[in-house]
């Protein structure tokens, strides 16, 4: 598996950062490659289940994102955790807490190749920069559009 980590400050409030990112029809507008949910069950809260189809390195994907968990703590922070399955399968955390009129967000994304060591060379030759460059582009995507305030909110679910 493959591990990826930034932290960064979103000026904008906990709340505001959580209702986009707790939103599946939101992703696609700053997840890199991400196409447009063709199914979604439930309303962005643990057990929320999404379909999308991927696009990564000029290869079309189906993916399932799951919601696993959404914990709002004492201290005003909250923390998050996605699961997800496809051509690749793993899982995505952030960690949202109020610092100076914004927030700090800390966002752990594993991933792995199917394959032994096929999977393994192919990742570590020619995805892994990839994965990390989308990766740290959807991160910057995010920090634009919730400061700019360009985020829409959820519609329906299905």
């Amino acid at each position: 598996m493959a591990h990826l980590n930034k932290t960064m400050v979103i000026n904008v409030s906990v709340g505001e950062l959580d209702a986009v990112v707790k939103d599946p029809l939101q992703w696609p507008r700053f997840w890199v490659g991400m196409s447009d949910p063709e199914r979604v069950f439930g309303d962005g809260s643990p057990g929320t289940k999404a379909e999308f189809t991927m696009l990564l390195m000029g290869v079309r994907t189906h993916m399932i994102d799951r919601t696993i968990a959404e914990r709002h703590n004492d201290d005003g922070s909250t923390d998050w955790r996605w699961e997800f399955e496809g051509a690749t399968s793993g899982w995505l955390t952030c960690h949202h807490e109020p610092k100076e009129g914004g927030t700090e967000t800390t966002t752990d994304f594993e991933y792995s190749v199917p394959g032994s060591l096929l999977g393994k060379a192919v990742d570590r030759l020619l995805l892994e920069k990839r994965m990390r460059r989308d990766f740290e582009n959807t991160l910057e995507n995010l920090k634009l559009m919730v400061e700019f305030g360009v985020a829409m909110p959820m519609k329906a679910t299905a």
